[in-house]
């Protein structure tokens, strides 16, 4: 990995996302070596500071891959968009793009969305 290339991380659920990360490996299919995955119950956990913490570090991008409206969690999905929209709004004034954090939802098999998210944050983190 070039230095000057800065890291991608990703949020998987146990439920969905993550199975749907699985299946890129299992399919043999390759995303870029900045790019780290973190598999969680679900990524409500995350209060909005470790969002602003990660890109205090270093990363350049992060992509939460929530399972939406399937959340096994009563009320978790509403939490979480909620809680990235007040992360949005501290990233504007903090000066970073909003293109750098993204909320989507991958499900178990989509190896091509999840490969498509990927290519599109290593965009985003390019032109930051």
């Amino acid at each position: 990995m070039p230095p000057n290339k800065k890291k991608i991380l990703i949020i998987t659920t146990n439920h969905s996302s993550y199975p749907g990360a699985d299946a890129v490996g299992q399919a043999r299919l390759a995303y870029e070596a900045n790019t780290y995955i973190i598999r969680v119950p679900d990524p409500v956990m995350f209060p909005e500071d470790f969002y602003l913490g990660a890109f205090d570090k270093g990363i350049g991008g992060i992509i939460i891959m929530s399972s939406g409206s399937d959340c096994p969690y009563e009320g978790a999905y509403e939490r979480l968009s909620k809680r990235v929209a007040r992360v949005y709004e501290k990233m504007k004034a903090r000066g970073i793009k909003a293109d750098r954090l993204k909320l989507t939802t991958i499900c178990t098999v989509c190896r091509a969305a999840f490969l498509k998210e990927i290519s599109e944050m290593e965009k985003a983190v390019a032109a930051a």
